[in-house]
């Protein structure tokens, strides 16, 4: 039976969820890939291992309707040095934590200036008003970063269709997550995929569930790549067939033949394909609506 992956398994990730829900006017997206970090010319000068994998979070202003990363969050024990020269070349702003024998400690960096800091993990909470003060004058600066992670129109539609279902259901919604993060390690997936991001995560709500657990992923096949370029409709086949033997909700938005039509569907659950006339969030929220209730009807069944 399909058992879904919990992103936040962690006593101290689960701590920095918690916190930042106190960070007014913000939102901590979990998990996205961190070439979305950048602007999607960006290439590298020097092979960085950790391009294609994931961030812990991104923190955004909840009003951006495009998710522009104001401050990148960093878990992992050792990043690369390749990786910190990227982000000073491009002049993200990011915060590194990790435990350590003083406690958590902290290291970032903004325009030549370094910071470091340690404490008790009961003391994150002040100790992270440091950082978030780079972050605030950022934006009042009004500073546009260069990367997104809402990367298209059809995107924003979308996060604003479920921004209308968030109220209504303990979903969460997320960007940009690489496959193999939204599945959990999984021997036997097709290595080409792994690494390939999904446009939007519904995680259940933290409130409801601390474990950050995923309940729908949902890929836009709507660029013309998906249709005319053989590479990324073999990976959008292998996606959606992966998701298919693992039992995993997976729901995809295709254009239909008809104009300005689209259709909605996701095999793993036991709905039928819809079709929606226009690009109206309303109508997209409705479209979407059953799938998120059948999603959660099979989670109830499985935990």
């Amino acid at each position: 039976m399909y058992q879904p992956n919990r992103l936040l398994t962690n006593p101290v990730n689960k701590h920095i969820v918690e916190l930042a829900k106190e960070w007014e006017g913000y939102d901590l997206l979990l998990r996205p890939s961190r070439r979305f970090l950048f602007h999607n010319l960006y290439r590298p000068n020097a092979y960085i291992p950790e391009f294609n994998k994931p961030c812990f979070g991104v923190l955004c202003a909840r009003n951006d309707r495009e998710k522009r990363p104001l401050l990148v969050l960093e878990t992992e024990p050792q990043l690369s040095e390749a990786l910190r020269q990227a982000y000073r070349e491009c002049e993200i702003l990011w915060l590194e934590i990790y435990e350590g024998p003083a406690g958590i400690h902290f290291y970032s960096e903004n325009t030549g200036i370094r910071m470091e800091l340690s404490c008790p993990i009961a003391q994150m909470r002040v100790a992270l008003r440091a950082p978030l003060a780079w972050v605030h004058e950022r934006v009042e600066r009004r500073y546009i970063p260069q990367g997104r992670l809402i990367q298209s129109f059809h995107e924003r539609i979308l996060r604003e269709a479920l921004d209308l279902l968030i109220s209504e259901y303990p979903i969460e919604c997320h960007h940009q997550m690489p496959f193999g993060f939204v599945t959990g390690y999984r021997a036997q997936m097709p290595p080409q995929i792994a690494r390939s991001a999904v446009d939007v995560v519904l995680l259940v709500s933290s409130a409801m569930n601390s474990d950050g657990i995923v309940l729908l992923p949902i890929n836009l096949n709507l660029h013309n790549a998906h249709v005319s370029n053989e590479q990324t409709t073999e990976k959008d086949r292998l996606m959606c067939d992966f998701a298919r033997e693992i039992e995993m909700p997976f729901l995809t938005i295709r254009a239909a033949e008809q104009p300005d039509a689209y259709v909605f569907s996701a095999p793993s659950l036991d709905e039928k394909s819809i079709t929606v006339i226009g690009r109206a969030p309303a109508d997209w929220a409705n479209a979407i609506r059953p799938f998120v209730e059948a999603a959660l009807e099979q989670l109830n069944r499985v935990l």
